[in-house]
């Protein structure tokens, strides 16, 4: 008895999940020239031209480590540069 010849069509998939082709790679954070770091501080990131709020907190808290002094407020850098705060 012969074997019965198997099928070469693929299945199709009951909900396919869809393609998406040629998207743009999404970015989280700013980018690092848009801060002041140090060549030390932009050396520890892993994308060394993004900077993302795990990175910043990481640096910031490397700073507060070695620099002992007056610490500013995110209000008060905001007002210096410019931002307004909404009420």
């Amino acid at each position: 008895m012969a074997r019965k010849a198997e099928s070469r069509a693929r299945r199709r998939r009951r909900n396919p999940e869809p393609v998406t082709r040629h998207a743009a790679a999404v970015r989280e954070g700013i980018p690092a020239d848009q801060t002041n770091l140090t060549r030390q501080e932009r050396a520890l990131l892993p994308d060394p031209d993004w900077v993302t709020e795990d990175d910043a907190d990481a640096i910031v808290g490397r700073r507060r480590e070695r620099e002992p002094g007056r610490r500013y407020s995110l209000e008060e850098v905001l007002l210096e540069n410019g931002y307004q705060l909404e009420p």
